[in-house]
């Protein structure tokens, strides 16, 4: 009977070491899956702005949905960041006017970074920022841009058009929440945010985004 007993102990021992070492095969396999997946090529324009070697990254960028009705967004102005909201930090509220966001009827959307106020040449200067592509679905805004993260990947970011018409985006990644819209709002909704206005430029150039 103990012969029997030890028997059966190896043959459950070595399942489960088999079992073990092709999980582990299989999680190093989907990891390197994802790791080839994700990494996306860039390049630095002369102005300073990150750009890939291949738009076609971009979930967004395709005629499926470039084509959707972007109705609630204005292609003819910028909006300026005004203020952020962390529930968590003191002061929760922080005003910010050092970055803006351009919408293009193409599809494409660029957000710049500047280093105080925008001028009208950096607002202008096609050469700037971080690209992406949004579809619009009602008053929600989501984004699908470049990220530099992992070595350069593309990632999501949600907002939604407020009766106003300016623009509040959720500061939590959406891959966080499975990608689910509602899952994020009602996360975020209340603790980290952001809060763009739309803003009339004069002498606001038209230019076709080069990405």
């Amino acid at each position: 009977m103990k012969i029997i007993k030890t028997h059966f102990i190896k043959n459950i021992s070595s399942k489960v070491n088999k079992d073990n070492i092709y999980m582990i095969r299989k999680i190093i396999f989907l990891f390197a899956v994802i790791m080839m997946t994700s990494c996306v090529g860039y390049y630095y324009t002369e102005s300073g702005g990150v750009r890939v070697n291949n738009p076609k990254v971009f979930k967004y960028n395709k005629k499926r949905y470039t084509l959707h009705d972007k109705a609630g967004i204005d292609t003819n102005a910028i909006y300026l960041l005004d203020s952020t909201y962390n529930k968590w930090n003191t002061p929760k509220w922080r005003c910010s006017n050092n970055a803006f966001v351009r919408f293009f009827s193409t599809g494409q959307v660029l957000f710049v970074y500047c280093d105080s106020k925008p001028t009208l040449d950096e607002i202008n200067n096609p050469e700037l920022g971080t690209p992406g592509y949004y579809i619009v679905k009602g008053t929600k805004v989501k984004v699908d841009m470049f990220q530099n993260l992992n070595g350069g990947q593309t990632g999501k970011y949600y907002g939604r058009i407020k009766e106003n018409g300016d623009l509040i985006f959720f500061e939590q990644r959406p891959e966080t929440y499975y990608s689910s819209f509602e899952l994020l709002e009602n996360a975020e909704g209340d603790s980290r945010f952001s809060i763009w206005k739309k803003k009339k430029i004069e002498n606001l150039k038209n230019y076709r985004p080069n990405w």
